[in-house]
């Protein structure tokens, strides 16, 4: 084999990528030279490579690497115990063990024997999570034991495990039922995984253990609810408010830049009121968008896992969960997808929070800030990832950025939509008359605001057949301000003056051009509201009555004076 020659991390990348993608019982007819290559190939590959390719051997039809087992798990223990090894070689080593031998208990007992006190915490939750892999019999009792004597941190991993095949979810309710732990140990998002375990026996003796301990929510949402409307009446403190961001909600959705990108993006969330915000808390599930929705796998081993779909392929599914740990399953692991209705946020944070808690979050949540970013997913028509005026395959007619993060322009932030690989609408491209997708889309769009604007900033001024094109000076797109006096006001952005052609840079006099995304355009304008001292109930942007298919892909609404103005 050329492999036989080839730089060590080569081979490296070439192993850990047939081990990866090699399927289940597939053996093949090899040579009679195939043996002692791979006798070879074991000498000369690193410590993590050797324990892969002795198990692609195996999985080949070949025997030849089979004595070499006993020295190869040898080698991986003492780089687990060398207390002055690397901790990434460390935690590789782990979890090479556990993927070399997971039905081995010894192999648990090995590893949980380095979790102490004397332990550093990422080492001792690194080598927890490596038990995901095991199947030993004894996996669940260790575990338990672990979780009944450690720390917060470590405690949550061996939950998690505990919690992801029917074997070991059995041992973790024995556990509870007996007084070894408390359901107060388990997350509100591990309760709920227990309260809708796809397994029926499991999932009812959960159900009565969480009824009698009170670690069920009310079921009763819409009463929950009523019963803290009046909360949206107090006014909160904004640093303690952050502070409940931090510890509840940071770990799935972002504000302002921080936290994580599982759940939706909550900085524009501060244009809706407080009563819609404590809805979405405390019933979260009421109106969930698809993509955020709770999917059960069962795998042909016995694991279940839940969390939201983030992404799939061909040979693949993704699941993110409440953890914001990510799940890669091969399809041909997958014994049963269970999807519902149920939101990936988990229903009862008023167990969670106290009753000041919630008025501090929901005072931070709706802060306008001096820049409110509106939240476009509502109102977004289709996916510039792909073709959006003539065909899907189209290279030429997409918009799309490196990546999907926010973006400043101008001193201004700018909240993007992701994609998702062009399953998630993250522009709005309004009516136009020509081509096949702009005919098909809407004339306008409404976004809330409540709020006084000094001045709402676009990331915008292209269209599809724009300027060079068309008519200068015809309109394209109208924004339109709804105050809440009931009085309208108009902005017309026009053809060869606002807005040019998306599909290479052509600069107009009344935008900037902001971004070039793979040769094409995006381009940044403003509009001045004529009664900044009012509030605007909502924005819409309305089509121009000119031939063009306008498109918006932010917008940003500028609420005070900019610091230092």
């Amino acid at each position: 084999s050329d492999l036989v020659a080839a730089d060590p991390r080569l081979l490296a990348t070439v192993i850990d990528g047939l081990a990866a993608g090699w399927p289940r019982g597939h053996a093949v007819d090899l040579p009679d030279e195939a043996d002692p290559t791979l006798v070879t190939l074991l000498d000369r590959s690193a410590a993590g490579g050797k324990s892969q390719l002795i198990r692609l051997a195996g999985s080949w039809g070949s025997s030849a690497l089979e004595q070499h087992v006993a020295t190869v798990v040898a080698s991986l223990t003492a780089t687990l115990k060398a207390s002055d090894a690397p901790l990434d070689d460390r935690l590789a080593a782990a979890r090479q063990l556990v993927e070399f031998r997971p039905a081995d208990g010894t192999t648990v007992s090995q590893l949980l024997g380095q979790v102490t006190p004397q332990a550093a915490p990422e080492l001792a939750q690194g080598i927890v999570d490596a038990l995901g892999g095991s199947t030993a019999d004894d996996l669940g009792s260790q575990l338990v034991r672990l979780a009944s004597t450690s720390t917060p941190a470590v405690r949550g991993r061996a939950l998690r495990i505990l919690l992801a095949r029917p074997q070991t979810t059995a041992e973790l309710l024995a556990a509870i039922e007996e007084g070894k732990l408390q359901l107060a140990d388990l997350s509100l998002e591990q309760k709920q995984a227990l309260n809708s375990h796809p397994d029926r026996r499991l999932r009812d003796r959960a159900q009565k253990l969480l009824t009698a301990g009170g670690g069920l929510p009310n079921p009763d949402r819409q009463r929950v609810l009523q019963e803290r409307l009046v909360l949206t009446e107090r006014t909160g403190d904004l640093e303690a408010g952050q502070a409940m961001y931090k510890k509840h909600c940071a770990k799935c959705h972002k504000h302002r830049g921080e936290g994580e990108t599982i759940g939706p993006d909550l900085t524009g969330m501060a244009v809706h009121p407080k009563v819609e915000l404590l809805t979405h808390i405390l019933d979260p599930s009421r109106s969930v968008e698809g993509n955020f929705r709770i999917y059960q796998v069962v795998t042909v081993d016995g694991r279940v896992l839940s969390g939201m779909l983030a992404g799939e392929t061909r040979t693949t599914l993704e699941l993110v969960d409440a953890e914001a740990k990510r799940h890669v399953i091969q399809r041909e692991d997958v014994e049963e997808l269970i999807a519902s209705r149920m939101s990936l946020m988990p229903e009862g944070f008023e167990k969670q929070m106290t009753e000041q808690e919630l008025v501090d979050l929901l005072e931070f949540l709706t802060d306008k800030g001096p820049f409110l970013p509106l939240d476009l997913r509502g109102v977004a028509t289709i996916t510039s990832v792909k073709g959006m005026f003539y065909d899907e395959a189209s290279q030429v007619e997409r918009l799309v950025f490196p990546d999907w993060a926010p973006k400043t322009f101008a001193g201004v932030p700018f909240l993007l939509i992701d994609p998702q690989d062009g399953r998630v609408a993250n522009v709005v491209l309004l009516h136009g008359p020509q081509g096949t997708f702009p005919p098909r889309m809407p004339r306008q769009v409404s976004l809330p605001l409540n709020a006084p604007a000094k001045a709402i900033h676009l990331l915008s001024g292209v269209s599809g057949w724009g300027s060079p094109l068309g008519q200068r000076g015809s309109v394209s797109l109208i924004v339109r301000l709804h105050y809440a006096d009931g009085q309208t006001e108009d902005h017309a952005l026009k053809n060869g003056e606002h807005f040019a052609d998306y599909i290479r840079r052509v600069d107009v006099p009344q935008s900037q051009f902001a971004f070039d995304l793979r040769g094409r355009q995006i381009r940044y304008l403003s509009v001045a509201p004529a009664r900044p001292d009012q509030p605007i109930e909502r924005i819409e942007l309305v089509k121009g009555p000119d031939d063009t298919a306008p498109i918006v892909m932010a917008v940003t609404v500028e609420t005070a004076a900019k610091p230092g103005s």
